[in-house]
């Protein structure tokens, strides 16, 4: 049965011994180390030496980087070290020494790398060296003394030099920091590194017996012998000059192999960029997943109210949560920890790839909508353009001395150009769009401006334009009814001001000007103008901004030639 949790109290006393501990723990191996020099200085056979290592095991297990060192051990762990360890202890003997000392040695040597201070490195750069030493020079002699020649001398000085090693890494300052806190090990040079043991000491012994040599020079022979492989690879592995060494070789073949995880992750880039809709994306990845991951039979998900299947279910269901996506993954048998993590990632990608994708919709749908806004504002100034004209056209003819030729003239050359705006205005409701690309001819376009406004007092100045000169008839109708339209605004409040409007076609492209004998415009209107609406007391601000807007996508911009009291400029030209 699992273990009571442990009182407050408990917890709150284990919680210094154990910061004790990790602020400690080159002192706690070179006491190991000591406690297992005694051991083998006794002998593991006798009782003397077996209670040495069991306190030696003991200290081992508060220094080890697997587990934290507050932990706290269940019943079932605990009763697993005594099955392991309480055989181990009753039978122990130099072969069993020696496997420990290979084990212990691993797991020394694989935290070297994991400390850039110079100190920590040396302190288990010793104890590494010691555990070789005294494993290669006194257990595997010892573990097969039948076969071998003892040399007591060697041995001898092993029991009384090697102590000197342990002396050393006392004396070393210890670091404050600790020495890298649990699970700082490299597994893989940790087994590199036993291997290599093995070999050497396996490989001094089948020399010795196999030519009758000493040990030593045996173990000499092998040590030099691994030495110079271990030379050559590392040569091989990175070569200095005209070769791209193993290491290339490798990284190409680990590039060049189509892992599972590798393959989807290439479909996901692929439907990223052929889907728009977030739950298809998301599904059609999900099925990409049964097909290209063999851990997986099918699956759920849910992304807020939208949910969907994929693939076969089975009998081991795993769940993911990232955000508001949430996918079940069926398989065939229980994930290991390693595979759960990978798939944590894979919905992690799923769920960041889905918010970008509703993201992506959400920016669609407001452009869509900016598009009707400007659109309906547009269309709104063009409409208050058109009542402006036949509010003229109804005062004119509520005129009592109006002449009505002239007025029968003027209504049938206004009254069809109104109907042609209007219906030009209903055409833009069905496609919203800031781009007008209609041209017309810029000669018939003019004179149809004249008839409109020179009634109005307008002059219009006409330059020699080109007999085939064009014009985008919606941007300049729009631009002059809007510049001409705020000039007679402002007239109400100067009567004596004068309007004046020039066509001209300086580089082969139409340029419009207006221009007025008013006062000048408000720097805190002139610095807006055209680039946000602006409110004023005249109407200038939203009409102007539409039009700078609408000319700025048509390769045109609006400016302000000329502010000054009695010159006031203001042109549309062709962008630069």
């Amino acid at each position: 049965m699992p273990q009571e949790p442990i009182a407050s109290g408990q917890a709150q006393a284990a919680t210094p011994l154990a910061a004790w501990i990790n602020g400690h723990r080159q002192g706690m191996l070179v006491a190991a180390l000591v406690l297992l020099h005694l051991a083998l200085a006794q002998g593991p056979a006798g009782w003397l030496g077996r209670t040495l290592m069991l306190v030696h095991l003991g200290l081992f297990l508060l220094w080890q980087p697997f587990v934290r060192t507050e932990a706290k051990l269940a019943g079932p762990h605990i009763l697993v070290m005594a099955l392991v360890l309480l055989p181990a202890l009753t039978l122990l003997n130099w072969p069993l020494v020696t496997i420990w000392l290979v084990l212990l040695a691993g797991v020394v040597g694989g935290r070297v790398f994991f400390h850039s201070r110079r100190s920590v490195k040396v302190f288990y750069l010793l104890a590494l060296t010691y555990l070789i030493l005294m494993l290669l020079v006194v257990a595997v002699p010892m573990a097969l003394s039948s076969q071998l020649k003892l040399d007591v001398g060697l041995t001898n000085l092993a029991f009384y030099g090697l102590p000197l090693l342990i002396g050393v890494m006392a004396a070393l300052p210890a670091d404050d920091r600790g020495d890298g806190g649990e699970e700082a090990i490299d597994l893989a040079y940790s087994v590199f590194l036993i291997l290599l043991l093995a070999v050497v000491a396996l490989g001094g012994v089948a020399l010795t017996l196999l030519d009758g040599a000493g040990y030593l020079a045996s173990l000499f022979v092998t040590v030099l012998s691994v030495a110079f492989l271990l030379l050559a690879a590392s040569w091989l592995w990175s070569p200095r000059a005209g070769f791209s060494g193993l290491g290339a070789m490798a990284s190409r073949y680990m590039l060049s192999v189509g892992l599972p995880l590798e393959q989807w992750l290439h479909l996901l880039a692929d439907l990223a960029g052929q889907e728009d809709a977030p739950e298809d994306f998301l599904q059609r990845a999900c099925e990409g997943m049964v097909k290209l991951l063999p851990w997986i039979s099918g699956g759920l998900w849910q992304a807020g109210a939208t949910q969907g299947q994929f693939g076969i279910p089975s009998r081991v269901a795993t769940d993911f949560v990232h955000g508001d996506i949430s996918i079940t993954l069926y398989t065939r048998s229980s994930l290991s920890p390693t595979l759960v993590w990978h798939f944590n990632l894979v919905v992690q990608l799923l769920a960041r790839f889905h918010e970008a994708k509703q993201r992506d919709q959400e920016v669609r749908e407001m452009a869509y909508v900016q598009a009707i806004h400007e659109t309906g504002a547009r269309l709104t100034h063009d409409v208050k353009n058109l009542l402006q004209s036949l509010n003229a056209l109804v005062f004119a003819a509520q005129q009592e001395n109006a002449d009505m030729d002239a007025l029968s003239g003027l209504l049938r050359r206004q009254l069809p150009q109104i109907a042609q705006r209007l219906n030009a205005t209903l055409e833009k409701l069905k496609a919203p769009s800031l781009e007008e690309r209609a041209v017309s001819q810029a000669e018939q376009w003019w004179l149809a401006l004249r008839a409109s406004y020179e009634a109005q007092g307008v002059d219009f100045v006409t330059e020699v334009l080109p007999p085939a000169l064009r014009l985008p008839e919606m941007l300049f109708s729009s631009a002059a009814e809007n510049l001409l339209h705020n000039a007679l605004d402002k007239r109400r409040l100067e009567p004596s001001l004068r309007i004046a409007i020039a066509l001209s076609a300086p580089e082969g492209r139409a340029v419009i000007r207006v221009c007025d004998t008013g006062r000048a415009i408000p720097d805190s209107v002139l610095n807006d103008l055209g680039a946000r609406p602006v409110a004023s007391e005249n109407g200038l601000g939203i009409g102007l901004y539409q039009v700078a807007r609408t000319a700025s996508l048509n390769g045109y911009r609006l400016l302000v030639v000329e502010n000054r009291p009695g010159q006031v400029c203001l042109q549309l030209e062709p962008r630069p």
